[in-house]
């Protein structure tokens, strides 16, 4: 019997993020579609679905985000290399708008943990649902944006020895 090679650290946290965003999306519908299910049919509802269903927007989204920086699929302003030819020149200019993106998450990321901390450390937003802090859903900014200014930085580096080596981006 052969033995089994263990799974690549990036496979298992892209079906991780994969598997968060399907959740997500899932919990979504059903919390939405049981809302309008009790407003409609009983005349009543739950007061903590909608504050909800508004957090695991803001979770889809920055999952999402997550999940296209992690192929470098995410929307870009290359407006500039599309008329580049390929080479260092055009790795550059990618070089230099990664490294851009790396600085704007890196800035986000502090940022947004200063917020998240602040709540943490005096609440004063309250919860988002009975047991449910808000600064439990205030975690997932710096997290998010964390994992994107590590892909960025990483996507720079990958970039920077492109134009070392003279590779064709």
């Amino acid at each position: 019997m052969g033995e089994e090679r263990p799974q690549n650290p990036f496979v298992i946290i892209a079906k991780v993020e994969d598997g968060v965003l399907m959740l997500i999306l899932v919990g979504m519908i059903f919390l939405a579609f049981l809302q309008i299910l009790l407003r409609n049919v009983f005349g009543t509802g739950l007061v903590w679905i909608e504050p909800l269903v508004r957090q695991m927007l803001l979770w889809i989204a920055l999952v999402g985000a997550m999940v296209a920086t992690r192929d470098h699929n995410h929307i870009t302003v290359d407006a500039l290399s599309r008329f580049l030819p390929p080479g260092r020149i055009k790795s550059a200019v990618g070089a230099l708008c990664d490294v851009f993106a790396t600085v704007i998450c890196g800035l986000l990321t502090y940022s947004t943990f200063l917020v998240f901390y602040r709540e943490f450390q005096d609440p004063q937003l309250g919860n988002i649902m009975p047991g449910f802090p808000q600064w439990a859903s205030l975690v997932t900014l710096p997290t998010a944006f964390g994992v994107m200014t590590l892909r960025f930085a990483r996507f720079s580096l990958l970039d920077f020895r492109k134009i070392l080596l003279g590779e064709a981006p």
